[in-house]
């Protein structure tokens, strides 16, 4: 995961645990927080004479000796009690790739004798994939308990699931609570079965990219040739030197060839609206 990617779960994380406290009467600090010596805690929360240190953590990066000396500054201190926000851990017995493929091969052969019992199945396989998906991301977005459509929540709101694709996916979601806990004769279609399909499929298979992911990828590697070349207009502008210039639709097309057609224009469109032509970073 990127740099950036990571700060964004934790600041979104952080962000909802304040918004908590705030509505609970807390005066919360994530900056100038008080505390004595060189700690630092990632918010001090005070209510009257109560004070809560909160760390946010996940089991398996935590780091013990810096959680033990919060603990015992916590008790140091009348009125204060350390509280841990665990993030969620890797999920464990991840559904096999090969599983996820052979439920999608069964939903595609049941889809021409019934939609319904296609639909079933395909988002069994979906819900599958999405686990696999949020691990290759190295996300740790499944808190205990949590579902697979929370699990696809978080990912939308990070940006790792098309907002075009979440729509349809949340009327669809509607469509197969109706089949599977209401009896509804509700009879999707088979393009939107196929739908659900082909997300699964590119899931699992690593070839699912948001327009957000393709263009922090795109970002990682090329820049506006403002920032590196210089200009003449008498000569025609930029002077390129070596490879250049690129177009954001064709280097996009190249990276990411089985991203849907939607997606690719959209990343490209805002690309274009940055920079109608780019250039390779000096350090990659």
């Amino acid at each position: 995961m990127s740099p950036k990617r990571r700060k964004n779960l934790f600041t979104s994380h952080l962000q909802r645990i304040v918004a908590e406290l705030q509505a609970d009467g807390w005066i919360v600090s994530t900056e100038d927080q008080g505390l004595p010596g060189a700690f630092r805690a990632d918010l001090v929360a005070r209510r009257g004479d109560e004070m809560l240190i909160g760390e946010l953590a996940s089991r398996e990066t935590a780091k013990r000796d810096s959680l033990e000396q919060l603990a015992r500054l916590a008790e140091s201190i009348p009125g204060a009690r350390l509280q841990v926000y665990w993030l969620g851990d890797a999920v464990e017995n991840l559904p096999a790739p090969a599983n996820v493929e052979r439920i999608i091969v069964e939903a595609r052969g049941v889809l021409p004798h019934s939609t319904p019992a296609s639909l079933l199945l395909a988002w069994a396989g979906l819900e599958a994939a999405v686990t696999h998906l949020s691990s290759e991301l190295e996300l740790q977005v499944m808190e205990a308990g949590a579902s697979s459509w929370q699990t696809l929540t978080n990912l939308y709101s990070l940006g790792h699931i098309d907002e075009s694709d979440f729509k349809r996916l949340s009327e669809l979601w509607r469509v197969r609570n109706d089949i599977a806990h209401r009896g509804s004769p509700t009879k999707p279609s088979n393009e939107d079965v196929s739908f659900v399909l082909d997300l699964a499929r590119r899931m699992v298979r690593g070839q699912y990219a948001s327009v957000d992911d393709m263009i922090d990828w795109f970002l990682e590697r090329y820049e506006d040739p403002v920032n590196q070349l210089p200009y003449d207009g008498a000569e025609g502008g930029y002077q390129y030197q070596g490879d250049g210039p690129f177009d954001a639709d064709e280097v996009l097309r190249e990276a990411f060839p089985q991203s849907s057609e939607t997606s690719l224009l959209e990343a490209a469109h805002l690309l274009n609206s940055i920079a109608a032509e780019w250039v390779l970073k000096r350090d990659e």
